[in-house]
């Protein structure tokens, strides 16, 4: 063991093992702790559909006006377009038979909407007639079960054309068309094109505008349902922006933790150079040392062959100590004093009371005296009389 003060370098190498230690574990529970938990996904809110067709396009113009030269396929198309829009900020989700002057016909229409699973389905025309009075929108359903829903698109539509003066001529029956369509439907005439006034009307985007309203309103009354799956849907993105944020912020900490583990592997190894450089001397003669005892023993090792070899690498087994035997009581024919026979009593000293010991008593016998000739000399004798 060395003694004496520690040197500075001793102290300082220390303190930076230490140091280091304590920074490479923190950031490796930093890495740990850190790292991306799977949660459970939260699943989003199956959406209200609507299916939306506007009638004719493409090679097929639909209705013309006489008096502005106003195509029916462009009107649907428009009023569509502004339909989808209203309804996607509501939250639902809409599906077209065309979003573009192509031309689509009745079935394949039908079947946009079977097999996006439209909870309604609307289809947009304008109607044309002889005889130019007839004026004002109509609402057609093919089926006794859609009533209720064509009754709530014929609300919405009335009172919000109101304000335009046309006319809303109602709900009326229309069993040869969309036959097939398995869901609520209704079929909107949205005016007459053979009507000048209409025709005017139909022009304009504030009037299409407000029909797309009309019609948005009549569908969020006959699914009141819509406005809860809004508030589903609203929460749904907050708890999706939110995992985003955490899985961010678990990535730029994982990021941090594994650039501290990485910062203190580095220095952890420049301690031990450090370390190194400072116990160069004594790890240097170490070393010598025990290069020296391998030479010394590498003659001897041979001779004795692989085996020893292998045996002196092998640590000898710890032999027990052997105790000491201890004097036996038996006789040995010399007769012992009677205060050390077995089985002889105590001398009266050691039966007498506590506080009571021998005490010796040192004289010197004179040459005359009778003890010469009895002890054989003169000496000092242990007198252990009480």
């Amino acid at each position: 063991m060395r003694h004496g003060p520690i040197r500075p370098l001793h102290i300082v190498a220390l303190a930076l093992g230490v140091g280091l230690c304590a920074a490479l574990v923190p950031g490796t529970v930093l890495a740990s702790s850190h790292a991306q938990k799977s949660t459970v996904p939260v699943t989003a809110p199956k959406p209200y559909v609507v299916a939306i067709d506007p009638g004719h396009g493409g090679y097929d113009p639909g209705a013309i006006s006489p008096y502005n030269g106003l195509e029916e396929k462009n009107v649907t198309l428009s009023v569509g377009l502004d339909l989808r829009q209203l309804l996607e900020a509501e939250g639902v989700k809409v599906v077209m038979s065309r979003t573009k002057d192509v031309f689509v016909s009745i079935p394949q229409a039908e079947a946009v909407a079977d097999n996006n699973h439209a909870n309604v389905f609307v289809s947009l025309w304008v109607n044309d007639w002889s005889t130019t009075s007839l004026e004002g929108v109509t609402v057609f359903t093919p089926h006794s079960f859609d009533v209720p829903f064509a009754n709530s698109i014929d609300a919405g539509l009335g009172r919000s054309i109101a304000a335009f003066g046309m006319g809303n001529r109602g709900v009326q029956p229309l069993p040869q068309l969309w036959v097939h369509a398995p869901m609520p439907t209704v079929t909107i005439e949205a005016g007459f094109m053979s009507n000048q006034k209409d025709s005017v009307l139909l022009a304009e985007p504030a009037f299409r505008e407000a029909l797309a309203q009309g019609i948005n309103n009549g569908i969020l009354a006959f699914a009141p349902q819509i406005a809860k799956l809004r508030t589903q849907e609203l929460a749904y993105q907050v708890a999706q922006a939110k995992a985003r944020a955490a899985r961010q912020l678990a990535a730029i900490r994982a990021r941090q933790g594994a650039g501290l583990v990485e910062w203190g592997l580095v220095l952890v190894i420049l301690a031990v150079l450090f370390f190194l450089a400072v116990y160069q001397d004594t790890l240097g003669r170490g070393l010598r040392w025990s290069f020296a005892q391998g030479r010394a023993r590498a003659p001897r090792l041979a001779r004795r062959g692989g085996l020893a070899f292998l045996r002196s690498l092998t640590p000898a087994p710890r032999q027990p100590r052997a105790r000491r035997a201890r004097p036996s009581s038996a006789p040995t024919g010399r007769r012992l004093p009677r205060a050390t026979r077995p089985g002889s009593p105590p001398p009266a000293w050691r039966r007498a009371g506590p506080g009571t010991r021998p005490q010796r008593v040192a004289e010197m016998v004179h040459p005359d005296d009778g003890h010469r000739h009895r002890r054989g000399r003169g000496s000092v004798y242990d007198d252990l009389s009480l």
